[in-house]
């Protein structure tokens, strides 16, 4: 088996995982609403290979999604936002496609595209993500300031736990 595909499916159940048993514990909640959710998962449909087809990142999304949807009980939520983000990916590539462009074989990591690049990339695709997260949660914008609160303090915590991650174990597929 490919050496990408074997890092690709550790990756897709070691960060389930993570999301689960250990940041489903880390909150901060203020006036009874709970601001702080570090999500990590999407980190997975992030460093998907270019050469990925979106229909198979959004099936990959779901499942992944799905998943933590049925250990955190939460109705779809998790899965709707992780399909969106991979929806989302092939924009958010190429709008910040460097200029001798990407070489397909590769994946979009820090080791192969540089701090810089992949700090854009990951603080672009995990804000919508985000975003979308709390607005299906919501489920209504007349929530819109808290939907934007909640989405600035678990971006920040969700950046610095993803940025973390990829310094410790520098993904290079």
């Amino acid at each position: 088996m490919d050496r990408r595909i074997l890092n690709n499916i550790l990756r897709f159940f070691l960060l389930g995982m993570v999301q689960v048993f250990l940041l489903y514990y880390i909150t901060w909640e203020l006036g009874g609403v709970n601001y702080l959710h570090i999500q990590l998962y999407p980190l997975f449909i992030m460093l998907l290979p270019f050469r990925t087809p979106p229909s198979l990142a959004m099936l990959l999304a779901f499942l992944l999604g799905f998943g933590i949807d049925l250990l955190y009980e939460s109705l779809g939520i998790h899965a709707g936002a992780a399909v969106f983000t991979a929806y989302c990916r092939a924009g958010v590539l190429r709008v910040l496609k460097p200029r001798e462009g990407y070489n397909i074989t590769n994946s979009p990591t820090k080791a192969y595209l540089g701090d810089a690049w992949f700090f854009r990339y990951a603080a672009l695709m995990m804000a919508l993500h985000l975003f979308i997260y709390f607005s299906i949660e919501a489920f209504t914008f007349v929530y819109f300031v808290q939907i934007i609160s909640k989405t600035a303090v678990s971006w920040t915590g969700s950046m610095l736990f993803l940025m973390m991650l990829t310094y410790v174990f520098n993904p290079k597929s």
